[in-house]
């Protein structure tokens, strides 16, 4: 009948979300099992924050929590997250960890100290709607937690991709809507000399930036 099925894509949300878990995993496994890594540490970063707000949601077999925890202790410490690190080492400690993991916990835990309790700036998901900094680990839905957009992912690097969805209204057809989509908005981009150099302008003469103008008056709701 073309009606959408609830159930039927409920059961596709789990399985897309189950499938980028063990997706996500094999790269914490090949890290903590080892001793090199074709991941940069800001991926590795990103894929064990991911892993761990995804486990709040699902916990499939095969995915530990020891491991993804033990990672982004690592990463977090690397990477300047310091506050991120702290509570990473704080939740190992209460959790059954390997032996071999033992050592490398009691001394991050005790170093961990010597550090800020805070996270650098750059480190934060930002959001592409409303700029809003994210917290490095959040509730039970991927979105953001001033205006509610939905973070969509690089399943590579585990970034937040800086896409932002929109809904047409109804009034437009599909092929008006294209037809918007593909127009020109207007900005110019020309050169010119200053100073002796070549400079290329982009935008509006008198600089007025649409975008910036709108997203200015966006109310998170």
């Amino acid at each position: 009948d073309g009606e959408p099925n609830p159930a039927m894509l409920q059961r596709y949300h789990d399985y897309q979300l189950k499938a980028a878990m063990y997706h996500a995993y094999q790269a914490i496994q090949l890290y903590i099992e080892e001793p090199f890594t074709a991941h940069l540490p800001e991926s590795l970063f990103n894929i064990a924050r991911f892993l761990l707000q995804a486990l709040q949601i699902e916990s499939p077999p095969g995915i530990s929590k020891v491991s993804t925890l033990f990672a982004l202790a690592k990463q977090s410490r690397n990477l300047g997250a310091y506050k991120m690190a702290r509570t990473a080492y704080e939740k190992l400690q209460t959790l059954k960890v390997p032996e071999a993991f033992r050592e490398h916990i009691d001394l991050g835990c005790i170093t961990i100290r010597s550090k800020p309790f805070s996270d650098k700036e750059d480190v934060l998901p930002l959001c592409y709607r409303c700029s809003t900094p994210n917290p490095l680990i959040g509730g039970k839905e991927f979105k953001c937690v001033a205006c509610g957009q939905p973070f969509a992912f690089s399943y590579h690097t585990f970034e937040v991709l800086p896409l932002v969805e929109f809904a047409v209204d109804e009034d437009i057809s599909l092929s008006e809507a294209k037809r918007l989509i593909e127009k020109d908005t207007g900005s110019s981009s020309s050169a010119a000399n200053a100073g002796g150099a070549e400079v290329m302008s982009m935008g509006d003469e008198d600089g007025f930036d649409a975008f910036m103008d709108l997203l200015l008056q966006f109310e998170p709701g």
